[in-house]
C-alpha cells in the first residue's frame, strides 16, 4: 500500500481511530479520516516533520457512506515563494485555525491533503 508522507509517519494511536477510504484516480494512496483530536495531533506531527497541509476536508460518517460537512484550502490564498519552512509553517498554522473552528464530534472526521518538500515538487510538475 501507497502512503503519502504524513501517513507514514503517524503513530498507530493515531490511524487506530481513523476511518481509511481507498485511493482514486486522483489520490496514489488512501486517505485517512482523523477524528478532530487526531487531526490536530496530526497537523502537530507535519509541522515537526516539514510536511505541508495543503486542504482539509471535513465529513459526517453516515451508513451509507461519507457526507461532505466542510472544505478548507488555504493554498487558493497563500502561496508558495520558494521558502518551503514558512510555508509549512503558513499553511499548517491555517490549518489547525480551521479546524479549531470547526470541530466536530462523534461520527465525524477530517481528510488532510498533505505533502512534504519532495512530493510537493512532485505535484508542481
Amino acid at each position: 500500500m501507497l502512503m503519502g508522507a504524513l501517513e507514514s509517519i503517524l503513530p498507530e494511536d493515531l490511524t487506530k481511530h481513523a476511518l481509511t477510504l481507498q485511493s482514486d484516480s486522483w489520490s496514489p494512496h488512501p486517505e485517512l479520516v482523523l477524528p478532530f483530536a487526531n487531526a490536530l495531533r496530526a497537523i502537530e506531527i507535519a509541522s515537526e516533520h516539514q510536511i505541508a497541509v495543503l486542504g482539509l476536508d471535513a465529513f459526517e460518517a453516515r451508513t451509507d457512506g461519507l457526507l461532505t460537512v466542510g472544505l478548507a484550502d488555504a493554498s487558493r490564498y497563500i502561496r508558495f515563494t520558494g521558502d518551503w519552512k514558512a510555508y509549512v509553517a503558513k499553511m499548517n498554522t491555517e490549518a489547525e485555525r480551521w479546524i479549531r473552528e470547526h470541530p466536530l464530534g462523534e461520527n465525524h472526521g477530517y481528510i488532510l491533503t498533505s505533502a512534504s518538500q519532495n512530493e510537493f515538487a512532485r505535484l508542481a510538475r
